[in-house]
Formats: C-alpha cells, sequence, structure tokens
C-alpha cells in the first residue's frame, strides 16, 4: 500500500468517525477532499495540517497512522518506536537547536547554494552576454535549464 493510499484510509475513517461528510468540511474542496481519500493525491504538509485541524487530531497522529497502516504494525507499536524518537530527540537537544535557529532569525528559503555557485551563475551570465543559447549553457556547465535560467534571471533583477 501506498503512502497516499494509506493516509486516505485514515482519513476517511477520522472523517466517518466523526460523522463527517465531506460538504462539512468547506476549508477544503470537495472534489480535492474526493482525490486525498482515494489516495490519488500526494498532499502538501500546509494540507496535512490542515486536514488535521478538520480532524481535531495532531498531524503527526496521521503520519503516524498512516505509516502505521502502510507497514501493518499495530499503532500500540509505533507509539511505542516514536517515543523512544523523542526521548533521543531530547536527549541530543535537537529540540534546542531548534529553538536556535529559530530565534536566529528566518531561515532562506529553498537549499543552500552549493560551492561555486557564484562561479557559475557568472559564467552563465558571461556565455549568455556572448549569445550562447540556454540549452548550450546548460550542458557546458552540467546544470539544469531551470538554474541556467534562474541565474539569467536573478541577474536581470539585480539591474
Amino acid at each position: 500500500m501506498e503512502a497516499a493510499e494509506a493516509l486516505a484510509v485514515v482519513v476517511r475513517a477520522l472523517r466517518r468517525k466523526k460523522g463527517l461528510t465531506q460538504e462539512n468540511l468547506i476549508t477544503i474542496d470537495r472534489s480535492y477532499w474526493g482525490r486525498i481519500e482515494r489516495g490519488e493525491v500526494n498532499i502538501t504538509i500546509d494540507v496535512l495540517i490542515r486536514l488535521a485541524a478538520l480532524l481535531e487530531v495532531e498531524p503527526a497522529s496521521l503520519i503516524l497512522m498512516a505509516t502505521c497502516l502502510q507497514s501493518n504494525e499495530p499503532l500500540r507499536e509505533g507509539l511505542k518506536r516514536l517515543n523512544k524518537q523523542l526521548n533521543r530527540i531530547k536527549k541530543d537537544s535537537v529540540d534546542i537547536e531548534m529553538e536556535s535557529l529559530v530565534s536566529a532569525g528566518k531561515l532562506p528559503p529553498g537549499r543552500p547554494a552549493r560551492s561555486g555557485a557564484a562561479q557559475k551563475a557568472a559564467e552563465a551570465n558571461r556565455l549568455n552576454s556572448e549569445g550562447v543559447s540556454v540549452t548550450e549553457i546548460s550542458e557546458a556547465l552540467g546544470l539544469s535549464k531551470t538554474t541556467i535560467r534562474r541565474y539569467l534571471t536573478s541577474k536581470s533583477e539585480q539591474a
């Protein structure tokens, strides 16, 4: 069973147990809700959080129930496993590290830049100014066309 299918079973069961219809859950489009309950979509974390709020459970509970169902593990065993992991996280002071990151300010979006990214961006811009196509630049630098376009766009936005 795929993860989306397992989550679908959990969401449908919780909704039915609460006596709710898809129409009762108006903050998520009914057709999208149906696709979630049929396991046809992989949802974002934001949607998972909204689902959990509508179903009055913690998002982590939805994930735990779905993973237990997916691996054919009793929920009781999944809870034990999760509790051990949470204790290890606390012991390793990950919670303190998270608080430190949050207090330091907003993290920049996306992945951190790879080393040499600035040089490749400069080279992409140089090649572009010489009339080299995006496809040729991407092949020359070993980067995707999307990355090359982003480099070229960010230069034009900075000007």
